[in-house]
């Protein structure tokens, strides 16, 4: 029987070895969430609530993606372009590394928002240690109380046999235990963070009263995140103003731990339907319990058979988005993506026309054809977050008529386009832009291209094509730079 478990186990390492070398990817966050209020009916209530779900959801994909690139990735450019500053962070401690990303920004409502994203496994020998390294006692509310207790600490037999104790009160069959590896990387994360003296982060974020703070990750991030709010709780930290956010994480702990610390802690699990590692360690050990509310996200099983690549979260996260997102608009809650805007009264007015492709034949494979339409919508979304004043016009109208109708300053004809291989699932985006200014003078004509697939993420190469196409934008109209400044 351990000969078998053991072999399992190796089997699962292979798999999350490969799927650690791929790159995350990010989406479209401008928007922000809804405000709630005293007077909302109660289907109002659940609309907005789906809603920010949705929203914070891709946020924190956005945030979980950003934790593998740290330093120049796309999605910490995305982030960054948006208003949120982002630091990394590496800690080691042994055979133990911990990575993770601290950053802050503003919410809609005009409230800060403090966030913790951790990167997940990054090759063998880490999801080696996490497997095969069993289970530890929880309890504790201080670190030092809490490391003695799970045995990092010499000296715990007293704390432990309190948190023995509090079980048997709780009415708990047995004491409350996590994963020892999750449980050592969420210690080094709070060793860091609640020493003030040298990192004020969670300081900071505990002396604002009207702030909230946000853990997320991708599978052993997820896991470490799940750890570290629980912590955060015992230490003292309002679990009003703490959400947890993860995406295909294992469970963390035991039946008694769920029993005892599940319910207070905000925590949203999301998984996709052909993800097997949030169910692994129950299948493999039998002793841990997943909680907290549960999303999950439809994955064909054509892409793969080991769909735990934090790409295909991304692609279903901007479509769960938009779900949402065009349900608030038909309850009234938010306004539809606007094809008009005058918001400076002193800068130029772009009209913006949206050039159909004529390829629609040769998009024949669906899944492609569904991604399209939503990076289109992505990246249309993109030049409308660039530019203060535009109208938008889609052909078969005349650009140059449109021009005038709308007494535009510049004119930016942004053609999309999508090429299949007939041999393979990836395919090629493209989008083609020129840029003219009122008198017919083209001032740059360019296209950027991405090859793609589901399992290299649709929407990465989306934020490649779109970036390069806005620095030629931004290199071209100065007065744009103020703007995104």
């Amino acid at each position: 029987m351990r000969d078998r478990m053991k072999r399992i186990i190796l089997t699962v390492l292979a798999f999350l070895t490969a799927l650690s070398a791929g790159l995350p990817v990010s989406a479209e966050i401008p928007r922000g969430s809804l405000g709630y209020s005293g007077a909302d009916a109660k289907t109002v209530l659940q609309q907005k609530t789906e809603y920010n779900r949705a929203y914070w959801t891709l946020f924190s994909l956005i945030a979980s993606s950003a934790a593998y690139a740290p330093d120049d990735g796309i999605e910490m450019v995305y982030l960054r372009s948006h208003g949120w500053e982002f630091a990394p962070n590496r800690i080691t401690d042994g055979k133990t590394t911990v990575h993770f990303i601290t950053g802050k920004g503003i919410m809609s409502d005009g409230k800060p928002l403090y966030v913790i994203s951790f990167r997940g496994s990054a090759d063998k020998k880490d999801w080696a240690a996490d497997f095969v390294t069993g289970q530890v006692v929880y309890g504790g509310k201080t670190l030092e109380e809490s490391e003695k207790i799970s045995g990092f600490l010499p000296g715990g037999d007293k704390e432990r046999a309190a948190a023995e104790a509090a079980a048997e009160k709780a009415g708990a069959s047995a004491p409350p235990r996590v994963h020892k590896g999750f449980n050592s990387y969420a210690d080094l994360t709070l060793r860091m963070l609640l020493n003030s003296g040298s990192y004020e982060f969670l300081e900071q974020y505990r002396n604002e009263k009207d702030a909230r703070l946000l853990l997320t990750g991708h599978s052993l991030g997820g896991a470490v995140a799940t750890i570290t709010g629980q912590r955060l709780i015992d230490f003292g930290f309002d679990p009003d103003r703490l959400q947890v956010i993860t995406f295909g994480a294992p469970a963390v702990g035991n039946k008694a731990f769920k029993q005892m610390y599940g319910d207070r802690l905000d925590l949203l699990r999301v998984t996709n339907s052909e993800d097997p590692v949030p169910l692994t360690l129950q299948a493999v050990l039998r002793n841990y319990r997943q909680f907290g509310e549960e999303v999950r996200f439809r994955i064909p099983r054509t892409f793969n058979n080991m769909n735990h690549f934090l790409h295909l979260y991304l692609d279903a996260g901007l479509k769960y988005y938009y779900s949402a997102f065009d349900a608030a608009v038909k309850q009234r809650l938010i306004q539809k993506e606007p094809d008009e805007q005058h918001a400076v009264a002193d800068k130029p007015r772009m009209l913006l026309f949206v050039e159909g492709s004529g390829q629609e034949k040769k998009r024949r494979n669906t899944d492609v054809k569904t991604a399209m339409e939503l990076l289109e919508r992505f990246i249309l979304n993109e030049y409308r977050a660039l530019f203060p004043n535009y109208v938008v016009v889609r052909s078969p109208l005349d650009p140059y008529e449109a021009m005038r109708t709308h007494e535009a300053d510049y004119l930016l004809q942004v053609k999309f386009d999508a090429v299949t291989n007939q041999y393979n699932n990836n395919w090629f985006l493209t989008v083609e832009q020129t840029l003219s200014d009122k008198n017919g003078n083209v001032l740059s004509s360019d296209s950027a291209s991405r090859r793609t697939s589901p399992l290299a993420g649709n929407i990465l190469a989306a934020m490649e094509v779109i970036g390069v196409q806005k620095a030629e934008l931004l290199r071209q109209m100065s007065w744009l730079r103020d703007k995104v400044k």
